[in-house]
């Protein structure tokens, strides 16, 4: 990619991360957010958290299974145990919404999981996308003189941990429905997957040897093994923190694409005050010093571009090219150019040669 495309790519995209978690002018109603045991979503969610409170903006954190209030919260609601049904959870978010006295919410869900086991229960009422979309829905105005006002923007974040499996459900009561986390990203506006950066690192120093990425965690398939002993990192403080993968959809229908590396560092984790506190940390993936690119390969891309096909080289085999003799290579160094081709032959004791048939 030219310098030209990336700084645009990097302008571009980094403008749409920030709209997206600082939720200016409604970008994603419905934020679906992917994690695993391997790499969790809290650091992603306390970002969205910190920057509510910069913006000023009312956030409503839904507990399934976060026991203490996390910081930056606003309202808490306790969503465990037998009497906290779906009707009263959503009863509880709408008089919270109900009360006013804010233009912008962010309702935080900390595990879908939860509420997708439950979906697909037989036995059970609840309809999982009419849960969601009665949370996304402004309260009705009681005054004939709030009609004229603007109804508050509205905006969902919700964590599925895709490792965790459901119950397992006959298929005779709906045997067409798709599954929770398929109506899930179907619905959601915004799809963001969590990675952990040890991991990247490790995959990436396996493609560079041509060998296979490795696995960890519950990939790995080894009884008793949940996470997997990744490498120690070898980053600095300031290089350390979360991989996010993006999938936007736009209003238009086209999707945008694109990795982030969020800091979790000490320093990025600071309470800054005053115009520290508003500066953007959030980078591209290929900003990273440990992902970017050296100039030469830059170019190499450059000439590259428009091709359908790989054709670069990995450090494996850019040592055995080096190694590679070619024969008779002397046939190209003598005489220089403008001689045309040569072939250059040594006579063996096996070769039955006569001059003066040569000759003739």
């Amino acid at each position: 990619m030219s310098h030209t495309n990336l700084a645009h790519r990097r302008t571009h995209n980094l403008l749409l991360i920030s709209k997206l978690l600082n939720q200016r002018d409604h970008a994603s109603p419905f934020t679906l957010v992917l994690d695993t045991l391997e790499q969790s979503a809290n650091p992603l969610v306390r970002e969205y958290l910190r920057r509510s409170r910069l913006s000023k903006t009312t956030t409503i954190f839904l507990s399934f299974e976060t026991f203490v209030k996390p910081r930056n919260v606003d309202y808490f609601i306790e969503c465990y145990g037998e009497t906290q049904t779906p009707e009263r959870i959503a009863r509880a978010v709408t008089e919270i919404l109900g009360k006013g006295g804010s233009r912008r919410y962010l309702i935080i869900i900390d595990s879908l999981t939860t509420l997708a086991s439950i979906s697909i229960n037989p036995s059970s009422n609840l309809n999982l996308t009419a849960f969601l979309s009665s949370l996304l829905q402004p309260p009705i105005q009681k005054q004939s003189t709030e009609l004229s006002q603007e109804p508050p923007q509205i905006s969902l974040v919700a964590v599925y941990h895709t490792d965790i499996p459901l119950p397992a459900t006959s298929t005779s009561a709906a045997p067409y429905s798709p599954s929770p986390l398929s109506l899930l990203s179907y619905l959601a506006t915004t799809i963001i997957t969590v990675h952990s950066l040890s991991t990247l690192l490790a995959e990436k120093a396996a493609h560079a040897r041509s060998l296979g990425a490795p696995v960890f965690g519950l990939a790995e398939g080894v009884e008793g093994v949940v996470i997997g002993l990744k490498p120690r990192a070898t980053v600095k403080a300031e290089e350390r923190g979360v991989v996010l993968e993006l999938e936007h959809r736009r209003k238009s229908g086209r999707g945008v694409l694109e990795w982030y590396f969020l800091p979790t560092g000490s320093k990025s984790q600071q309470a800054f005050t005053g115009p520290q506190a508003f500066r953007e940390i959030i980078t591209l993936l290929d900003d990273h010093p440990l992902f970017r690119k050296p100039k030469d390969e830059d170019t190499s891309d450059q000439e590259l571009s428009g091709m359908t096909f790989e054709l670069g080289l990995t450090d494996r085999q850019r040592l055995e090219r080096e190694g590679v003799v070619l024969p008779y290579f002397d046939a190209q160094k003598a005489g220089g150019g403008g001689e045309g081709g040569r072939i250059l032959y040594d006579m063996g004791v096996e070769d039955d040669f006569d001059e003066e048939e040569d000759e003739i």
